[in-house]
């Protein structure tokens, strides 16, 4: 057996004869191991607070606390319960070895010990112990990749559900348009015409956003999304998505303001396509839940987490987007819902749109890609505010 095995591991030596401690280092130097002394239980425990040995040699005859009480104490610890201990005493008595296997000691050796005998069973313990760090790794690794499966799997269930009902009913909308379609169309007038063809037109324009926001949420989860990060101006972007949702919000009768709080022309590396979903996606959604003749307010801000002190800039610096409606609010009850896949509160479009629970999860991972913040405060009743917080690199 290989005499080197254990040269990169620390073992802790404890004995209350400084004697027996000096042969114990000689011995196990050889090795070329650390080794630890304490000359007592409490020495021990004070070592044990700053370091975390691979094997621990354990005297039984000590005062105040003997080996086989300071071998229970370590053994009811989550720290230091996996720490080989191996009894190195003269007590040689039967009883005595079974009292040190049930105190928690893995191995009994008696002294006089034999250095070639020692260090074979250190090399044993060791090795048994790094196999069974080996198998909680694995036993853990294979936890986790279960968890990720189960929840790949419930992920699966719920992708099946979405697309089965929010993709029914417009498909279904789809085939009766078609079928009245089969029919002589100059013999229906030009305004049911036209009111069929809207409807092919929202149910195709609801199939393909359901199912771009799912090939999305799939190439984020597998890490096939790639960001083209760039410096950009944010204040024009803003001001476009505004505009592009102020005639769905008219037609809610809802007004939408959109305030510069800061110098408009500062600017954030973004990835200028995600930066505009994340935001097209808060105010589209501030519209969508909120009530008709309201008011959804927009702001562009920068905010600092640091202290202004003289003659230095800000620290921590961030770009704000701001959105505040005056809907509904979201129950505390269900905060965890809304960043999650496939999930949706309580709360119902005022409108009738549809909604697939994507929306928010999306923003949420692309404001994560583009190292910043996508977060929410909403009071039942009173509203909610989210806000997108781009950090600023000066």
């Amino acid at each position: 057996m290989n005499m080197q095995k254990f040269e990169e591991n620390t073992i802790l030596a404890v004995d209350d004869a400084p004697t027996n401690l000096s042969v114990l280092v000689d011995n196990l130097s050889s090795n070329n191991c650390r080794v630890l002394t304490a000359e007592s239980a409490k020495s021990a425990l004070n070592r044990l607070q700053y370091v975390i040995p691979d094997l621990i040699l354990l005297d039984v005859m000590m005062p105040e606390m003997d080996g086989y009480e300071l071998c229970r104490l370590l053994k009811k610890h989550p720290i230091y319960k996996n720490i080989p201990v191996i009894f190195l005493t003269a007590k040689s008595d039967g009883e005595d070895i079974v009292e040190g296997f049930k105190a928690g000691g893995v191995d009994y050796v008696t002294k006089p010990f034999r250095k070639v005998e020692l260090s074979m069973r250190i090399e044993t313990h060791l090795e048994l112990k790094n196999a069974r760090c080996k198998i909680q790794e694995y036993a853990h690794t294979l936890e986790d990749r279960n968890k990720r499966l189960s929840e790949m799997l419930d992920e699966k269930n719920e992708f099946i559900g979405v697309a089965t009902h929010d993709l029914k009913n417009p498909l279904s909308v789809m085939t009766l348009a078609l079928d009245l379609f089969k029919m002589k169309t100059e013999k229906k007038p030009v305004k049911e015409v036209d009111m069929v063809v809207d409807q092919m037109r929202q149910s195709l324009k609801r199939m393909t956003s359901l199912v771009t926001q799912l090939l999305e949420i799939n190439r984020l989860d597998v890490g096939r999304f790639e960001l083209n990060m760039a410096e950009v101006p944010l204040a024009p972007i803003c001001s476009e998505l505004v505009s592009q949702n102020r005639l769905n919000a008219a037609n809610k009768s809802i007004e939408i303001d959109f305030v510069i709080e800061c110098d408009p022309g500062i600017a954030a590396k973004v990835d200028p396509t995600g930066f505009s979903q994340i935001l097209d996606n808060l105010i589209s959604n501030a519209v969508k839940y909120s009530p008709a003749d309201s008011k959804v307010t927009c702001k562009l801000q920068v905010v600092s987490s640091g202290e202004s002190l003289p003659d230095l800039i800000l620290i921590d610096r961030k770009v704000r987007f701001v959105v505040n409606d005056e809907g509904p609010g979201i129950l505390s009850e269900e905060y965890p819902k809304v960043f999650q896949k496939f999930a949706r509160t309580s709360n119902l479009p005022t409108g009738g749109e549809s909604s697939s629970g994507l929306g928010l999860s999306i923003a949420k991972r692309l404001a994560k890609e583009m190292k910043g913040d996508l977060g929410f405060v909403s009071t039942p009743g009173s509203g909610s505010t989210f806000y997108l917080e781009i950090p600023i690199h000066s």
